[in-house]
């Protein structure tokens, strides 16, 4: 396993619309490749912590890192792709599908099971919930100025008065399938999303996008 090699997949997998065929031990020799690297810079940094060798190896194992990352995302990016070509009948090619890794396969298998459940959801009516009537606390309550309930005093808490400011924030891994104008999160971040971004966003930042069809849940495991 050296650099030249990953460079050689990278080049592979950004020339071709389909996955590269790749050995399933890449990223564990990688991984391993790395480790050497890093041994042998430790060591030579503990007498000479500046020296020619010593920056040449910094140097390679950014190089590695900057290379693996490049090929995941490449790889990660088709393989939700040819999922959302599966969800929606069209034909898929066996072969590549053999070409994924074992953790690529479990990721594609959930991203399906994920869009099937949510169209699932948006689709077939929840019957018993159309047919129950709605619940006393999930009526709009209007508030005056003054703050005090147009409402009288039931037991209703204004919406806003019942949610506390520093709630802490739970997040979901999303696909954005859609160019989306810069919002402000939850959180207080500043968002400005692209199609085809993979973006960890506050929960209910993210349920928005599901709702608009423009964003989907990948989330492994859910």
């Amino acid at each position: 396993m050296d650099l030249d090699y990953l460079r050689l997949i990278v080049l592979e997998e950004r020339d071709s619309g389909r996955l590269a065929e790749i050995s399933h031990e890449t990223f564990r020799d990688s991984a391993e490749y790395l480790q050497e690297l890093y041994s042998e810079a430790k060591e030579k940094s503990i007498d000479n912590f500046s020296t020619r060798r010593v920056s040449e190896l910094i140097d390679e194992i950014e190089s590695v890192t900057s290379t693996l990352q490049d090929i995941s995302s490449l790889r990660l990016n088709k393989i939700i792709k040819l999922a959302l070509v599966t969800v929606q009948g069209e034909r898929t090619d066996k072969d590549e599908l053999k070409r994924m890794l074992p953790p690529e396969r479990e990721m594609y298998e959930e991203i399906l099971k994920s869009v099937k459940a949510c169209r699932s959801r948006m689709i077939e009516p929840d019957m018993e919930a159309l047919s129950a009537p709605a619940a006393v606390d999930e009526i709009p309550v209007p508030v005056m100025e003054s703050g005090e309930s147009f409402l009288p005093d039931i037991g209703i808490v204004a919406e806003d008065a019942a949610v506390p400011t520093d709630e802490p924030q739970g997040y979901e891994p999303v696909y954005v399938s859609e160019d989306i104008d810069s919002f402000m999160g939850l959180d207080g971040r500043i968002y400005t999303l692209s199609k085809e971004d993979i973006v960890m966003l506050p929960e209910k930042n993210a349920s928005v996008l599901y709702t608009r069809n423009i964003a989907l849940n990948i989330r492994v495991g859910k």
